[in-house]
């Protein structure tokens, strides 16, 4: 029994696995295929069996934890999905912590309090975290960013704190927050506050840790066809062919 599992009724729920499901309008899933497989050592799966729109990105060894979506509308984007053996508990379980649910299409689309998507879908036996991308420059996309609205930012922190059962670390950046995870996961999920003035709304984007070796990796990106938003400190923001944002991060990876 892991000491962070939360329960209900007495009855102790984990989260089984999560999943970063990389969203892309269908004009141009092919260019994004490529770019992903491409870019985090993969191949294209076979399409799900009920759902046709999402094929999961296999890797050379471990369990998959990446996933794309073929979408009809709006713009390329990212969510997290939690995985887990019991949907209706849990689906029950993020509704009292303050979450909305949109649809039930055989699994559950929910909203944070502040409105960022997430989805909760059945567990399928994934045990095995991937090992990092490139041994020579290792990096890893292990990492879900989830972009806040400044207002909500606590609520939706004290939301995943609820629904997890995890604690909350103390914060290196006041805008950031992450959690104590088990370590069997092969994501680390990250809260970020969006500025005052952002009006995106609730989102998410994948991180791509790659400790000193962002700026060489950057280029490589690039050069299979990304754009450069902005680079920081600690990290570069960039957008893939199809106008996904994700960032290289300096953070090293924490799989592998």
């Amino acid at each position: 029994m892991r000491p962070d599992s939360p329960r209900t009724y007495g009855v102790v729920m984990e989260i089984q696995w999560l999943n970063a499901v990389i969203d892309i309008p269908a004009d141009h899933f092919g260019e994004a295929s490529d770019f992903w497989t491409e870019l985090t050592a993969t191949t294209l799966g076979e399409v799900h069996p009920d759902h046709d729109e999402f094929v999961h990105l296999i890797p050379r060894a471990g369990d998959g934890y990446l996933e794309m979506q073929r979408i009809e509308q709006g713009p390329a984007a990212a969510h997290l999905d939690l995985v887990v053996d019991d949907i209706p508990a849990w689906r029950d379980r993020a509704v009292a912590a303050g979450a909305r649910v949109v649809a039930e299409p055989g699994h559950v689309v929910l909203h944070t309090p502040g409105g960022v998507p997430f989805c909760i879908v059945p567990y399928t036996d994934e045990a095995a975290p991937v090992p990092v991308i490139d041994a020579q420059r290792p990096h890893a996309a292990d990492q879900i960013c989830l972009d806040v609205p400044h207002d909500h930012f606590e609520a939706d922190i004290a939301f995943w704190a609820e629904l997890t059962g995890w604690a909350v670390h103390e914060p290196t950046f006041p805008e950031f927050r992450s959690f104590v995870q088990p370590a069997h996961l092969p994501l680390r999920i990250l809260i970020q506050q969006l500025g005052p003035d952002d009006t995106g709304g609730g989102r998410a984007h994948l991180d791509v840790s790659s400790g000193e070796h962002v700026a060489e990796l950057t280029k490589t990106h690039v050069e299979h066809g990304a754009d450069v938003v902005e680079v920081g400190t600690y990290w570069t923001a960039l957008r893939d062919p199809a106008g996904m944002p994700y960032c290289l991060t300096s953070r090293p990876p924490t799989v592998g």
